[in-house]
């Protein structure tokens, strides 16, 4: 119950930090935080793209996916209905001047980076007990918030879209549930490629150990 709570709070936090600040510098330096917070206890996933690379390397088990998926929507949903009413409601939307394409290609590569460095910072054997691993995540979705924001809005996050549209469709008062397909597709795919890099750098560093022994 612990591992839930922790990423119903740590999702609910990173969701209300980006929708009350909408500044990456906020956004990279809160998930810092809340990534050193929640680690020991879930893993600090707050995110199913993560979760989902997570059960691809049998970190997690299936049970676990769906108790970490729930807690991650309640929290981004929670916080998106917070934000409607602490200031305006949260949309999240890409630039509809942008093609679709560049829209999807720029969520897909910034989630695959971001689940990349993930599963190299806080899985790789050669980085076991770093204490970095919490600005290597937070200064990751800093960056690519600052590149592809204004394009895709910079989500790479399931749960940072299906909150607000959860919201907006409750509340008849919004658009993002409009775009969420975008934010499921695109980092669901990031991270099936994030997993299978991984996979093969794993495979090719054993090797290289054994040659070694």
């Amino acid at each position: 119950m612990k591992k839930y709570l922790t990423e119903f709070i740590g999702t609910f936090f990173l969701v209300l930090i980006i929708g009350l600040s909408q500044n990456p510098l906020a956004i990279g330096f809160g998930l810092t935080v809340l990534v050193y917070m929640g680690a020991h206890i879930s893993g600090a996933h707050y995110n199913p793209a993560v979760s989902f690379a997570m059960l691809l390397r049998k970190e997690i088990n299936s049970s676990d996916f769906f108790k970490y998926l729930l807690s991650q929507i309640l929290g981004a949903f929670a916080a998106a209905f917070l934000v409607a009413n602490m200031s305006s409601n949260m949309v999240v939307q890409p630039d509809l001047q942008e093609p679709v394409a560049m829209i999807l290609v720029a969520e897909l590569i910034f989630t695959y980076l971001l689940v990349f460095v993930i599963l190299n910072v806080a899985t790789h054997p050669n980085l076991d007990g770093n204490s970095f691993y919490g600005f290597a995540i937070g200064l990751t979705v800093m960056a690519g918030a600052f590149c592809v924001g204004p394009l895709s809005g910079g989500v790479f996050n399931p749960a940072v879209s299906i909150g607000p549209s959860l919201v907006d469709i409750i509340t008849e008062n919004g658009v993002s549930q409009y775009f969420v397909w975008y934010y499921l597709t695109a980092p669901m795919a990031g991270s099936v490629m994030a997993v299978i890099h991984f996979n093969y750098l794993l495979k090719k560093w054993k090797i290289y150990l054994q040659l070694l022994q």
